[in-house]
């Protein structure tokens, strides 16, 4: 296996893995369907399970929408992420990005977990602090996914879990959406810590090639709802438009312009599946000068009219 897994989205794939991953994506909405007892606001979801056993995607390697975290409360459960075969006991927690390529393999009949869901849309909705790379960065490949939580700090994840899930039921309340972000960021500030305690890298000693590609990964993230030019991330990055293109090609198997077009058409088609938002207004949140603009750009990278992907004509 190539070793280079980097973040796209926080999770860059080589396209060798990519040309053999299946294309099953599972969405969040069809995560939280599965689980027993769920509450979700904005795109944030904290469920309880208690039932693994109807998960009707067992063996099956998928992608998803969203960001993955889960802490295993009893019984075990057998997992891979990005090929990587492991079991989380109870204690055990597994954190994942959307392109990870995950499988749920088996679970004993007492298993129950805690998950929290959440997607890039909910991220930029909570104004992450300037830092925030640091409080993702145990999503990437880069990192081992599967901790093994000493019994105090696994207590403290899950009642910040528990912490979510109550104020996730609140948010009508005056202040309570602002108090669900404060508390979201400081569930995110406790897995980053308990992250250099659990998570070793699997990739000890990275080129300053490999470290461009993770910057640029991250400044895509960050941005690409304003910029999609390779020439304004190659100047925040301090190097010329040909060099970054040919080095994320290098590492990743994709050239940064097509790095740079997979954020943005993410983004389209999880709008798109909104009804409440029109092709125009996706347009505009997504900074294009016009619905037509838009239109010609989906239609370049997709296949399809982005009326044609909304309407599943």
């Amino acid at each position: 296996m190539n070793s280079s897994l980097y973040i796209d989205g926080l999770e860059l794939l080589p396209i060798q893995m990519a040309k053999t991953s299946p294309t099953l994506v599972l969405t969040q909405g069809e995560l939280l369907s599965h689980a027993q007892v769920t509450v979700t606001h904005d795109e944030l979801g904290i469920s309880h399970i208690t039932e693994f056993s109807v998960f009707d995607f067992w063996g099956q390697h998928f992608r998803s929408d969203h960001f993955a975290l889960m802490l295993v409360t009893e019984g075990s459960v057998d997992m891979s992420v990005n090929l990587r075969p492991f079991t989380l006991e109870k204690n055990g927690l597994v954190v994942a990005a959307p392109n990870a390529i995950k499988q749920l393999i088996g679970a004993s009949p007492n298993a129950r977990a805690m998950s929290v869901t959440f997607t890039i849309h909910f991220l930029n909705q909570t104004g992450l602090p300037k830092h925030s790379h640091d409080l993702l960065e145990y999503f990437s490949s880069q990192y081992q996914p599967n901790w093994s939580l000493e019994h105090s700090d696994a207590v403290v994840v899950e009642r910040n879990i528990g912490d979510l899930f109550e104020r996730c039921r609140q948010t009508d309340r005056p202040f309570g959406k602002e108090q669900l972000n404060h508390i979201f960021l400081a569930f995110l500030y406790e897995i980053g810590a308990q992250g250099q305690k659990y998570s070793p890298p699997l990739i000890r000693n990275m080129t300053r090639k490999e470290e461009l590609v993770i910057r640029f990964a991250t400044l895509v993230s960050t941005h690409f709802r304003q910029e999609r030019t390779v020439g304004f991330y190659a100047d925040a990055l301090h190097v010329t438009p040909k060099y970054l293109t040919e080095t994320v090609k290098e590492i990743n198997g994709k050239s940064a312009g097509q790095i740079i077009d997979d954020f943005v058409i993410l983004e389209s088609k999880l709008l798109l599946k909104k009804p409440e938002y029109s092709i125009a207004q996706i347009a505009n949140l997504l900074n294009f000068s016009d619905q037509s603009f838009f239109g010609k750009y989906f239609k370049r990278v997709v296949g399809i009219s982005p009326k044609e992907f909304k309407t599943g004509i």
